[in-house]
């Protein structure tokens, strides 16, 4: 399967988280809000350049800014 970052994945697209490399403190800000290693995701859209992503996670729709998301490595399913 393809690994990439939460940014580079296309909006409508699937996929499931296997890493998240900015540390303790954003891995435990990131579960707070129901992401964290082994959940699948859709992401619904990417605002410009640098600006929020949009992801839903089960029946939770969070906007993650650009930095946070580029520190999410997923699996692309589909």
């Amino acid at each position: 399967m393809k690994k990439i970052s939460l940014i580079h994945l296309k909006a409508g697209h699937k996929g499931k988280v296997i890493d998240i490399t900015g540390g303790s403190n954003l891995a435990a800000r990131l579960m707070s809000m129901g992401l964290y290693k082994g959940k699948e995701l859709i992401k619904l859209s990417h605002i410009g350049l640098r600006g929020p992503v949009v992801i839903k996670s089960g029946r939770t729709i969070l906007a993650l800014g650009h930095g946070p998301a580029a520190k999410i490595i997923l699996e692309v399913t589909c």
